[in-house]
């Protein structure tokens, strides 16, 4: 018995040391897993590297991965590692469904100091293949495509070499799909994979069921202050009470109320512990922007020098969703002020009328001119992809233009038609945006009779990841009895960051025994080039600008400018810097044209 005991005790004494060795070497272990690797980087002064052959492509790439994974291992201890190495390899195999695979390792020469590579010849073998494959959907769910569109684009099917990789993403897909349609009670019944080795097949099982989809309950307001507020943008609701329940429209309407500029937050939230009878309520609050919103502001333009600019906006005038926005811009060149009274119809962001009232005064490259504008326009973006701006524009101008002086008051029907599409961003891998311009007026109403057209385009491709070309191309002309006769501000000139670089802003156009006379038409283009430069978020550009503004095309070759040039693009998170030296090709070498600006590409 007391030899019993005294075994007991050193069990005891032995279980407790190695608690306290163990719990050792966990503190001493506490430190983050890229310290350690580190540790064992600086360890490790004879590392070995890998070298695979007999496999190509997806399987060759994620053997590098699996193996560019694996810590740091010393020549010297590389020989008791085999049996590791050979077991990541072929769980990374697996997942494609080569279940027989044979590897062969050949390890570094213990004699040669500079043999560091582990040379790895891997036949892969016969991939199993599905035999059965079994992927149901149950309940509500079989009535809708996108479900049986997910199974037949994830590539798993009967006869198909087995892949884990499809297999996991299918049941994520189905899941992540089920819950942003409403589908709250979707469940996997089924989900296996049995992998007969002998036979070299497998057998897949994957059902889904969907259960009963969820529509939108009532819409409640977090307060009588939330209440009131919902109703200037009553033409927004798209989350109508038994609507069947879709994460996109939730978030898009969202977005609209966003866009609407009247709310300083938006707080949706659907409120799935008090659904009943396979409805959810929505919770909704929302907090409106201050009455008065101000802005002052100051910059530099490179074009019309120092400038002040004063802003003063009510976004939310009353429960029709009216708003006042007002602007006083100042520079050396031009003092411009203007009031817009927003009035929303059906929707506050793309069906409503604005009136815009303006006054301006002008005073460079010869050009000495007071205008008054008053418009009324009606905006429609409901339907289609074009936003179209309807308008009846009054203008009054007295000026002075090189030998020209004169007055006039015009009545003009205009039309805009724009359309942007892009990848998204401040700095867009691909997209374009299209604006056109046309307005006109007859004597029976007017001092001149004319008509006006301006058209945009604007453009960006990326050859590679890293690189841009950016497009632009702008033609305008004004025809009819009195184009000669229009006031300057109707009139074309050329020059400056958004026209030809190299010239200065409006610089360039017809003259008369004044000076600048402004021209019929103008025709302008740009190609550049953005590529890296090493530099985080920065990118070189080459450009060359083209193009004139003139009386007539006939004698192009004389009117022809052209400026080359090059720039530099730094990409912040809140827009793209651009700084760019512009050359004159029919100028002085010397005169060099710097441009600054900021902002997004188009």
């Amino acid at each position: 018995m007391a030899h019993y005991k005294l075994k007991k005790l050193c069990l005891v004494c032995i279980s407790a040391l190695a608690a306290a060795c163990l719990s050792a070497g966990l503190s001493g272990c506490s430190s983050s897993d890229d310290e350690l690797i580190e540790k064992q980087e600086s360890v490790v002064t004879d590392p070995v590297s890998f070298q695979v052959s007999g496999i190509s492509g997806d399987l060759l790439s994620n053997v590098q991965q699996t193996l560019d994974a694996i810590p740091p291992i010393s020549k010297k201890r590389v020989f008791v590692f085999g049996r590791e190495i050979r077991e990541n390899i072929q769980q990374t195999l697996r997942a494609f469904g080569y279940y027989h695979p044979s590897i062969k390792i050949k390890l570094p020469d213990r004699k040669n100091e500079a043999d560091r590579v582990v040379k790895l010849q891997i036949d892969a073998g016969k991939p199993l293949f599905i035999r059965y494959c079994t992927v149901q959907i149950l309940g509500e769910g079989t009535r809708y495509q996108i479900f049986h569109q997910l199974i037949e684009d994830s590539g798993l099917a009967s006869f198909t070499r087995l892949n884990h990789g499809r297999y996991e993403a299918l049941k994520k897909s189905l899941q992540d799909t089920a819950l942003s349609m409403g589908f709250f009670d979707a469940r996997m019944m089924s989900s296996r994979i049995l992998v007969h080795q002998a036979q070299n097949v497998a057998d897949v099982e994957l059902i889904f069921d969907t259960g009963k989809r969820y529509a939108f309950g009532p819409v409640r307001p977090y307060d009588e202050a939330t209440e009131k507020l919902l109703r200037p943008v009553d033409g927004l609701m798209t989350i109508d009470e038994g609507r069947q329940y879709s994460a996109a429209v939730l978030n898009d309407y969202i977005a609209s109320l966003n866009q609407t500029n009247f709310y300083r937050s938006v707080d949706i939230v659907p409120n799935f512990a008090e659904a009943q009878n396979f409805e959810v309520p929505i919770d909704v609050r929302l907090e409106r922007k201050a009455n008065n919103l101000m802005r002052l502001g100051a910059g530099y333009s490179t074009d019309e020098g120092p400038r002040v600019l004063f802003e003063w906006d009510k976004p939310l005038l009353n429960d029709y969703g009216h708003s006042l926005s007002t602007k006083a811009e100042l520079t050396p060149l031009t003092q411009d002020a203007q009031v817009v009274y927003k009035i929303p119809r059906a929707d506050p962001n793309l069906d409503y009328y604005y009136i815009n009232a303006a006054q301006t005064h002008t005073d460079f490259n010869d050009t000495l001119s007071d205008r008054s504008h008053l418009s009324f326009h009606y905006v429609a973006n409901r339907t289609g992809v074009w936003r179209r701006d309807y308008s009846l524009r009054a203008e009054y101008e007295d000026y002075s233009q090189g030998a020209d002086d004169g007055f006039s008051w015009n009545l003009m029907p205009a039309l805009v038609l724009s359309r942007r599409e892009s990848s998204g961003g401040f700095d867009p891998k691909r997209g374009y945006s299209i604006n056109m311009e046309v307005l006109g007026a007859t004597s029976a109403v007017s001092d001149l009779s004319f008509w006006r057209f301006v058209g945009t385009f604007r453009g960006v491709i990326s050859p590679t990841p890293n690189t841009r070309v950016v497009m632009r191309l702008q033609q305008g002309a004004v025809m009819g009895p009195d184009a000669s006769n229009v006031p300057p501000s109707l009139r074309f000139f050329a020059g400056g960051d958004q026209s030809i670089r190299g010239y200065g802003y409006m610089d360039e156009a017809p003259h008369n025994s004044g000076g600048l006379n402004g021209g019929k038409y103008l025709t302008t283009g740009s190609l550049e080039y953005q590529f890296p430069i090493g530099i985080a978020n920065s990118r070189l550009a080459l450009f060359i600008d083209g193009g004139m503004a003139t009386d007539s095309y006939r004698n192009y070759e004389d009117d022809l400018l052209w400026g080359p040039g090059i720039g530099y693009r730094y990409v912040s998170p809140y827009g793209t810097v651009r700084v760019d030296l512009g050359f004159g090709v029919d100028k002085d070498p010397t005169d060099i044209k710097l441009h600054f600006a900021f902002g997004p590409e188009f």
